[in-house]
């Protein structure tokens, strides 16, 4: 195939990972047979759960559609013990009364992991996947790339959260990002002309959609980069934007004065006891894309959460700064608190969480925090209650199931605390 041809490929399938899609076909596979009843004291059922709905094409979400790099994973991974099961807990949102097993059906569920510290509680695959396959974390990876700045903030590389990220990227000089601190990028106020809401996942003329058929047919992330421009001063609000991250994924590879992936491998997927390697996905002209496309297994990702759960310690050791585990999974002002994301829309799926640097944050004062990808990708960490769960879909529903997705986690940790 030729170059150009591949890539048109690529954008053409850039398309269609990211729900741009005239109608919702579904498929069916076998869920998990095998799956056993979980021992903590959870309602469980046993056997083979009903077939859940998929994107039209089977596995396609999880797929690479850019060039890749391998992150390497560590030679002593932190070890998750027990057989898992299946885990399963009623609860009420919105006035309907559901169970997690039919919200993994409705919601079109890949795969599922339930931590307690160290011990899996329940773990499940469905749609031919399983405890080796390779998942694309979509913007899951952006709570990876947050975590990123704050160890290299940590290190001095990055002096200041307030710096502005042209002390790095010079060649964003007179762009959108011209006078936009480090501070306003990973909390996600920009500031930037750029639009990513749910419903512009199907609109192919605007934000990550657009850029991604172009990055695709081989337009380079830093071309892209270059040609944003302000819509409002930044700070001041809340505005979602997969650009930022590829700007922190590049400010990173300047500060640091080494590949992303290379840097990603030494500070952080080794040390935090990573036990497969991960594919780390670029453009084609090797520019880490740091909004999405980390492909790891489903366990690596919920080891990442465990990661918070435990204050940024593995093997007893301090990945990340404990400073940033705190400073990122809280409001950095009022606009980011839960419900005020979106002040104008007070029905607006995002107004059930908050925003810190990289993590989507609980409404209250149970300190819990989620990583959220498109097509439902969830790492949900609860420290109160030493609970990770972890939830891989490919739901083109997913942006009406993000408030549900919490209600059905919290009712897990509220069961397990319980047991």
């Amino acid at each position: 195939m030729s170059s150009h041809l591949r890539r048109a490929t690529t954008a053409a399938l850039s398309i269609l990972l990211v729900g741009v899609a005239a109608t919702v076909l579904t498929a069916t596979a076998t869920a998990n047979a095998n799956a056993r009843p979980t021992s903590v004291a959870i309602r469980a059922t046993v056997g083979a759960l009903p077939l859940p709905e998929r994107l039209p094409l089977p596995l396609l979400a999880h797929l690479p559609f850019s060039p890749t790099m391998e992150v390497r994973p560590a030679a002593a991974p932190v070890q998750l013990t027990g057989k898992g099961g299946v885990v399963d807990t009623a609860y009420t949102y919105e006035g309907r009364r559901s169970t997690v097993q039919d919200f993994l059906k409705r919601s079109s569920t890949a795969a599922f992991i339930v931590l307690r510290d160290d011990q899996i509680l329940g773990e499940q695959y469905f749609s031919g996947y399983n405890a080796r396959s390779l998942f694309n974390s979509w913007s899951v990876g952006k709570t990876v790339t947050a975590t990123a700045v704050g160890i290299a903030l940590d290190e001095g590389r990055i002096a200041s959260l307030d710096d502005p990220v042209t002390k790095y990227v010079p060649e964003l000089k007179g762009t959108g990002y011209g006078n936009v601190s480090v501070r306003n990028v990973v909390r996600m106020s920009s500031g930037n002309d750029w639009s990513e809401r749910n419903a512009d996942y199907f609109n192919p003329t605007t934000g990550i959609v657009k850029a991604s058929i172009r990055m695709g047919l081989g337009t380079p992330m830093t071309t892209l980069a270059k040609e944003t421009k302000a819509a409002f001063p930044p700070g001041g609000k809340f505005n979602y934007d997969s650009m930022n991250s590829y700007v922190l994924a590049w400010v990173l590879e300047r500060a640091t004065g080494r590949p992303m992936a290379s840097y990603l491998e030494e500070k952080l997927w080794k040390p935090a006891g990573m036990a497969d390697t991960m594919k780390f996905g670029r453009d084609y002209q090797g520019n880490p894309l740091g909004y999405c496309c980390y492909f790891a297994t489903a366990r690596d990702f919920a080891r990442f959460g465990l990661l918070y759960a435990r204050e940024g310690q593995a093997h007893g050791r301090q990945v990340v700064p404990a400073s940033w585990v705190r400073d990122s999974t809280r409001p950095s002002a009022p606009q980011f608190a839960p419900g005020r994301l979106y002040p104008g829309e007070p029905d607006a799926p995002e107004n059930a969480f908050g925003y810190g640097y990289g993590w989507w944050l609980g409404d209250g004062d149970r300190g819990d925090h989620l990583a959220i990808g498109i097509l439902g990708e969830f790492v949900y960490v609860s420290p109160r209650d030493r609970t990770v769960i972890l939830k891989i879909s490919e739901d083109l529903n997913s942006g009406n199931h993000e408030g549900e997705s919490l209600a059905a986690f919290r009712a897990i940790a509220d069961e397990i605390a319980r047991s």
